[in-house]
């Protein structure tokens, strides 16, 4: 039987070492990770990918409708119907409760293994803090979109300003724009992990962050580049069939000449390529989010060395505190 090694969070790692442990840590509780998410969050995401594989047939029979030209009429009243706006709120909610569910099941499973120091995690034990932090992480997640909404309001009206200038100002304006934005984004990335470990409000979490990241912005930002792309990549391989079966469908009615709806059972692979596909994106999500935690107690680590303190207070542990490291990104 394998020895079961608990990973130290409380350490330097070099842009490779985070990248492993990240993997490492996900080999260790793939089963009992992947089951809390499952069973916790797998509901709301359900529902929420069948909404919108459904929402998404919806869109290509509008498409199709409005490319023969006949039925112009049906695409107004469906765009003004109660069913329409009524899919469109239930989607909202669903895809934003399953948003917060994974994400808090992920945190919360990452503290758990940190407070146990074992990946013998049960799926009740997830679940309860889950439940005590559901609405801590939809505050944090509102609080992240009013702000986003207010930044972007700031930024627009020296945009603005440039673009009455001159047309050519437009290209800096913009390269400006989403540079600061980056810029921002990458800073306050490990707000939501500190708010469930460390318990701060929001905006002392955001100024932990920002103050954290200060110094190590880049390894930050790649870290976090290589693991979103990494997931992304690999959720859309799942719907990859349903791009083959469009393109397809689409070369049928060009051949034919004839523009038809899609059938009965084109749309249901649509919601069984869509579920699956947000369903693999839900697990996915577990790289980026253990990337963050990692980077979390690097810096931590790397600043203020509470792990190396923690260390010699309680000299006799297995593992010897480790050297910081100098991240060469």
């Amino acid at each position: 039987m394998e020895k079961f090694n608990v990973i130290n969070f409380h350490r330097t790692r070099d842009f490779g070492n985070k990248i492993n442990a990240t993997f490492e840590f996900i080999r260790q509780n793939f089963k009992s990770l992947v089951k809390s998410i499952l069973f916790i969050a797998g509901p709301p995401v359900l529902i929420a990918s069948l909404l919108l594989g459904s929402f998404m047939g919806d869109m290509m029979n509008m498409g199709q409708a409005s490319q023969s030209g006949s039925n112009m009429d049906v695409m107004s009243d469906y765009f003004l119907s109660v069913s329409f706006w009524l899919q469109m709120v239930l989607m909202f909610i669903f895809l934003i409760v399953s948003s917060v569910m994974t994400l808090a099941t992920i945190n919360n499973y990452i503290v758990l293994y940190e407070e146990k120091q074992s990946n013998a995690i049960e799926v009740h034990e997830v679940w309860q803090r889950v439940r005590e932090t559901f609405w801590m992480y939809l505050g944090t997640l509102f609080l992240f979109g009013l702000m986003a909404m207010v930044v972007y309001l700031v930024l627009l009206i020296p945009f603005v300003l440039l673009a009455a200038i001159s047309p050519v100002l437009i290209f800096f304006g913009a390269f400006f724009f989403f540079g600061f934005i980056i810029y921002l984004a990458i800073s306050v990335s490990l707000t939501i992990f500190i708010r469930g470990y460390e318990k701060l409000g929001f905006f002392d979490a955001l100024a932990r962050s920002y103050k954290l990241v200060q110094g190590k912005w880049w390894s930050t930002f790649g870290l976090l580049v290589v693991l979103y792309m990494i997931m992304m990549f690999s959720s859309y391989i799942f719907l990859m069939p349903w791009y083959i079966v469009t393109i397809v469908g689409t070369l049928h009615n060009l051949e034919s000449g004839v523009v038809t709806e899609p059938s009965s059972t084109m749309q249901i692979l649509m919601i069984v390529f869509f579920s699956l596909y947000y369903l693999v994106q839900m697990i996915l999500n577990t790289l980026p989010n253990i990337g963050v935690a990692f980077q979390y107690f690097n810096l931590v680590e790397l600043k203020e060395a509470k792990g190396l303190l923690s260390s010699i207070e309680s000299i006799g542990q297995n593992e010897p505190p480790a050297a910081p490291q100098d991240e060469h990104y």
